[in-house]
């Protein structure tokens, strides 16, 4: 029992940590962390035991994909800013179930949407559930991390933040929702878009932490920015991977955006550098065209222009940002591990 504990455990660190440039810095810095693994482990266990109560379908629906893994940054962002601001990491357990459940929840929320037939290597939860029962566990699930924040002595603090931090969720989705298939999206939409679907709840998880560890004022909105910062970078990487990656260590094939509709940062770069491309996109909106035969030529199109390179600079740039935000919290292993993490998943290559 204890090994394979130990190998869960090692498991979670690798999956954290080997996605960047400089994996060994990472890990290292996450293995300096007192009692961090056994709080992981803590965590994958109340995980499963935040469904318990749920209705059996609902149960199915959202077990299937909190239980399918990921990459869990966002509760492991709540518990290093718990430490780093001098609370014990299980402290914040709760509010990292509650990132992580708020997260899985659009995740089933953007496979109804998007018609994702996979989720993590594995059916989506819509293919085997259907669309109904996958949106209603979505929407029990951002209920349960309300609860789980409001029963919590700091939840005073956290619960007014994660409720705006939902509705900029859904915000963000709508907005992206509008645009659409359209391609017709500015830098700034998808600035907006990113801001709302994904920066929002790293800035909650991050400042999360310092309210878990009994700290407000400056310290929680440094968090809150560093979060921000960090939430722009990982998405504008994300984005440029799928321009960009080796589909094996991607996971997925190559421009699943572009053929989802969807005007990335890449893109809308290489459309200002090479106006023409918007020629073949229209056809592909129309159905005039065939949509592996255009998605190639954008692809290389965009790498070409240097849309993904554009996209991996702004990435440093919010990455900056994020670490100057950083440097207001009390210095330590627990900062240090935030810092390698960090960087290490903004300069990922898959």
């Amino acid at each position: 029992m204890a090994a394979a504990k130990d190998q869960a455990i090692l498991a979670q660190l690798d999956a954290t940590a080997e996605r960047g440039v400089r994996p060994e810095r990472a890990k290292a810095a996450l293995a300096d962390v007192p009692t961090l693994p056994e709080t992981l482990f803590a965590l994958e266990s109340e995980l499963v035991r935040a469904t318990e109560d749920a209705e059996e379908k609902l149960k199915g629906a959202a077990r299937h994909l909190v239980s399918a893994g990921g990459k869990r940054i966002r509760p492991m962002v709540t518990l290093l800013a718990c430490g780093a601001c001098g609370g014990e990491l299980r402290a914040a357990v709760p509010f990292a179930v509650a990132a992580e459940l708020t997260h899985s929840a659009t995740l089933l929320h953007d496979d109804v949407i998007d018609d994702g037939p996979v989720r993590r290597g594995q059916p989506a939860s819509r293919v085997i559930w259907g669309n109904a029962v996958s949106v209603l566990s979505g929407d029990w699930l951002l209920t349960r991390a309300l609860e789980i924040v409001a029963a919590e002595p700091a939840g005073k603090a956290a619960l007014g933040p994660l409720l705006q931090t939902m509705r900029r969720l859904v915000e963000g989705e709508v907005l992206q929702l509008s645009l659409r298939g359209t391609f017709a999206a500015s830098e700034t939409d998808y600035l907006n878009v990113v801001i709302g679907k994904t920066a929002s709840l790293f800035g909650w998880a991050s400042a999360a932490g310092a309210w878990a560890a009994g700290v407000n004022g400056h310290v929680p909105d440094a968090l809150v920015r560093f979060g921000e910062g960090i939430g722009i970078a990982f998405q504008l990487v994300d984005d440029a991977l799928d321009y960009a990656a080796d589909p094996g260590l991607l996971g997925k094939k190559l421009g699943t955006d572009l053929l989802e509709g969807k005007a990335t940062l890449p893109l809308i770069r290489a459309c200002e550098a090479r106006p023409s491309l918007r020629e073949r996109l229209q056809a592909l909106v129309e159905g005039t065209a065939d949509g592996e035969a255009v998605a190639t030529e954008v692809i290389d199109a965009v790498r070409k222009v240097g849309g993904v390179d554009a996209a991996r600079a702004m990435a440093r740039e919010h990455t900056r940002t994020a670490m100057a935000a950083l440097a207001e919290v009390p210095d330590g292993a627990h900062r240090r591990a935030l810092h390698e993490a960090a960087v290490s998943l903004t300069e990922r290559a898959f």
